[in-house]
């Protein structure tokens, strides 16, 4: 019982908002849950990134937000890199979408994987930088509707 007192406490605090993974995945889900408001923001970002969302959820407050339409919206940490006080995370968020070429649609598969700079600044991990590394489509297999 001891035991998975202590694997449920380390998988807790691995997952939290105190470790670089646990704010990357705390600020993905809550846009896939169409959760993130302006205030919510300073928990996760920090600098110029922080500025730019800021900016783009003032002006239009479901922009960040857009991935909540899709229902089966899956993340996962591909690979992380931390020296000290920063951290590189590689991660890929997968989706199901249509794709349409205005006469019929096709059921296609979406991967997009990304890379998040995560600094430790007064003793709180925050992501501040994102950059888009690659995108994956595969088209599934089925009648063209």
């Amino acid at each position: 019982m001891f035991k998975y007192l202590i694997i449920l406490l380390v998988f807790i605090s691995c997952n939290s908002n105190k470790s670089p993974e646990g704010v990357l995945k705390g600020f993905i889900e809550k846009r896939l849950n169409n959760e993130i408001k302006v205030d919510d923001l300073e928990d996760y970002l920090t600098g110029s990134l922080l500025e730019e969302y800021t900016q783009a959820l003032t002006d239009d407050p479901k922009k960040l937000n857009e991935m909540s339409k899709y229902e089966k919206s899956r993340l996962s940490i591909v690979y992380k890199n931390c020296s000290g006080d920063e951290c590189s995370i590689t991660y890929s968020v997968s989706y199901d979408d249509e794709a349409t070429d205005g006469k019929a649609k096709q059921d296609v598969s979406i991967s997009v994987k990304k890379i998040a700079l995560i600094i430790k600044k007064d003793d709180k991990w925050l992501i501040s930088d994102i950059s888009d590394v690659k995108s994956f489509y595969e088209f599934k297999e089925s009648e063209v509707r």
